[in-house]
């Protein structure tokens, strides 16, 4: 859906967006304006009956105060979730404030080439990175930034730099795939798809799909600008990244811990008070939350505990992340448990993702009704109702739709469009075989018999087809050449090809088109497409047979025909060997 909108629409939205941010941040340093409007008799004032809120058995005046802090919590934070759950990460992504100032540094030319390396520790651990990130950061909240508007103002300008130093030390979007804390929520609420997300692993060829880096040339057309600082970027196709990732450890922890991160939340302000209407009143008028780190952290049962505010509210998000955490696996094994009882009528991987999606809807629900429902007092009686049924229909439509997904289906798909899209460039009169049907209206088991039991439909055809997809698959960096050996062994299957036949058209197209294997930039990702000197600007290709790959130096800084060829037994040729050794092995796909 937002990805068809233009680029120059969005860049001037991404403007607006960034310089509103921007005089919110300095509305937290100045701002002799919003606190007229949280008086007892205007639009914000707190919804309280006697002009007071309880706190740790006091009933506290309610005095005016600034509203950039309830703003930027209480009113766009929520929004933004909003527009991840319905739209998908296509939508925010392209309009992110932070993300458009990490790329400053590109726009201005002043952008290192240098990018993260998928094998090192922080390629393997990005996520759990973030994830720390996010549980600080909360913490913060708690603690420092929730409502004290100086303290939240400095906050904001140092995660600013933070992106800014990103972005000039690191080609494409690294903060946003490596560093950036709201990337596991962006995660939790988008994934597989937002309810109206566009669909990008059915795209035409070359489509510049969902949130993919781009820019606009000098004849107005945009294009891709790409630079691949991610193997299955999120950006590229979302859902196919999900699937892909499913099964690693650390989203386990990102998607059950989550659920006790909004509870624990949420809880401790009731923990820390004695009451939960602070949420809807005092909570915005504590504006010097430093003053308060050594206080009593809880108030339980109207008596005040002397564990300090300071240890109180990270051991609250620390219990309830376990709890929910454990609570999680154990729903998980027995989920499988049952799954095999009956047969296995789902998937491993539709099993874990219905599990997901259940956590997301909990997530996306409590983080409404525990936080924004009770801080809309100041809206009238109806469009709080009105609000209400928006979120709870927006977020069971979207459980519906990602019920229904699972990785087979997303692969068959795939696979499915590539292959109509090489059987209409063979020269083969298909015209008494479809009866009368287009190669548009044939479903994806239909294409497979096709393609398998056509006419004169040989396996040298079968190869071109199949070569063709491969050439896609690359063109759209939407694999590499070492997950391509797993990601279409089910196509395989179908056309009744062997995983030799797929090293022999991977050798073929290494050869006749070096230029899809090019990775212009140093990436340890894959070693065999690894450039050997940023400075010089060479190029590194797949050169060599299956059993021997090399890697072919090309230099640029002359015009002779020189090449330096060394020999390379790179991961390619290890996958080779261990796919060959174990060709009847299931497929995790």
């Amino acid at each position: 859906m937002f990805s068809k909108l233009s680029e120059r629409v969005m860049h001037r939205l991404r403007w607006g967006l960034t310089i509103g941010w921007l005089i919110l941040i300095v509305s937290m340093f100045y701002d002799p304006v919003s606190a007229a409007w949280t008086m007892s008799d205007r639009l914000f004032a707190a919804t309280t009956v006697n002009g007071c809120f309880q706190f740790q058995g006091e009933c506290r005046p309610i005095d005016p105060y600034p509203m950039g802090a309830r703003l930027f919590w209480g009113m766009v934070l929520p929004l933004v979730i909003l527009t991840l759950l319905i739209f998908g990460h296509e939508a925010w992504r392209r309009i992110c404030p932070l993300s458009f100032l990490s790329q400053i540094p590109r726009a201005l030319g002043w952008q290192r080439k240098r990018t993260i390396s998928e094998t090192s520790w922080l390629g393997r651990n990005a996520l759990s990175l973030q994830w720390s990130l996010l549980f600080i950061g909360l913490n913060l909240r708690l603690l420092l930034v929730n409502s004290d508007r100086h303290w939240l103002g400095l906050f904001l300008l140092l995660t600013i730099g933070a992106a800014l130093t990103i972005g000039f030390l690191y080609d494409g979007k690294t903060w946003c795939n490596y560093f950036c804390p709201m990337a596991p929520v962006q995660k939790i609420y988008s994934e597989p798809s937002g309810l109206f997300g566009s669909i990008a692993h059915t795209a035409p060829p070359k489509t510049i799909t969902q949130s993919m880096c781009r820019t606009v040339d000098k004849s107005g057309s945009e294009k891709s600008a790409c630079v691949a600082c991610k193997t299955g970027c999120m950006d590229i196709d979302a859902e196919g990244d999900y699937w892909n990732d499913l099964r690693k450890i650390d989203r386990k922890l990102l998607y059950y811990g989550y659920v006790g991160l909004v509870i624990g939340f949420y809880l401790y302000f009731w923990l820390y008070s004695g009451n939960w209407n602070l949420l809807s009143a005092g909570v915005w008028n504590e504006t010097n939350q430093l003053a308060t780190l050594l206080n009593p952290g809880f108030f339980i049962a109207g008596r005040a505990i002397a564990i300090p505010k300071l240890i109180a509210a990270p051991f609250t998000l620390t219990i309830t992340t376990g709890l929910t955490y454990a609570i999680g696996l154990w729903a998980e094994r027995q989920a499988k448990q049952l799954n095999q009882r009956w047969g296995n009528p789902l998937s491993v991987d539709q099993v874990q993702s219905r599990l997901f999606a259940i956590a997301s809807f909990m997530a996306f629900n409590l983080l409404f009704f525990l936080g924004v429902r009770s801080t809309l007092g100041y809206l009238p009686a109806i469009a709080q109702q009105s609000l209400t049924w928006v979120a709870v229909a927006a977020s069971s439509l979207w459980l519906a739709k990602t019920w229904q997904r699972s990785a087979q289906r997303y692969n068959r798909e795939r696979d499915a469009n590539l292959l109509r899209r090489q059987l209409t460039k063979l020269n083969i009169d298909l015209t008494q075989a479809l009866e009368g049907r287009s190669l548009d209206e044939l479903n994806p088991d239909e294409l497979y018999a096709l393609a398998k039991v056509l006419p004169g439909f040989s396996q040298d055809y079968q190869l071109q087809v199949y070569r063709g997809v491969l050439r896609d698959a690359f063109e759209q960096h939407s694999i590499t050449a070492r997950m391509s050996v797993t990601v279409f062994r089910p196509l395989r299957q179908k056309l009744g090809l062997s995983d030799e036949l797929h090293w022999s058209a991977l050798d073929q197209l290494q050869t006749q088109e070096p230029q899809l294997f090019v990775v212009e930039r140093s990436r340890q990702t894959e070693p065999t497409l690894r450039r050997e000197s940023d400075r010089h600007q060479d190029v590194t290709v797949y050169r060599g047979n299956a059993a021997s790959p090399s890697r072919k130096t090309i230099d640029h800084r002359s015009n002779a025909d020189t090449t330096v060829v060394r020999p390379l037994k790179d991961e390619t040729s290890h996958e080779r060997d261990r796919t060959n050794n174990s060709s009847n092995s299931s497929n995790d796909l």
